[in-house]
């Protein structure tokens, strides 16, 4: 019994507030008469009131209280279900992580393949630079 209670205790607190509110109603009913039992014989005027002002304040105050007891359980039940929004957002952003970084290594690997062609590139340009230096530097010295 305890198990069913405690596994859903979202809705045990919401069940025990509306019961609150029918038992305040019943209470504060039985609090006038016990009230106006206790004070009619010394002032049927005074019982009335009296009565009706000790009921009144016994309902409020049972009503705030189931009001707040409600209030939590709403309470726990949406914190629950950000705390599963959160959880479902975090295991999201691991997954956008992953593709981010397979997509960033790809591209990381495709700069260093062009960074290597540049280079090879820049090489050849230089070697061909030196060559036509060196074939003009021949020249020179042949036609002295």
């Amino acid at each position: 019994m305890l198990d069913a209670i405690f596994s859903r205790p979202v809705k045990a607190l919401k069940l025990l507030a509306k019961v609150q509110c029918v038992l305040a109603f019943v209470l504060s009913v039985m609090l006038y008469g016990y009230v106006y039992e206790g004070l009619k014989y010394f002032s049927f005027f005074a019982a009335i009131v009296l009565g009706l002002v000790a009921a009144v304040v016994l309902w409020m105050l049972q009503m705030f209280l189931a009001w707040a007891m409600y209030a939590f359980a709403e309470l726990v039940e949406y914190t629950r279900a950000t705390h599963e929004e959160l959880s479902n957002m975090s295991s999201g952003l691991a997954e956008y992580t992953k593709a981010m970084s397979r997509t960033i290594n790809t591209m990381n690997r495709e700069l260093c393949v062009i960074a290597k062609h540049y280079h090879a590139e820049e090489e050849a340009r230089d070697n061909n630079t030196a060559s036509a230096q060196a074939a003009a530097d021949t020249n020179d010295i042949e036609e002295i």
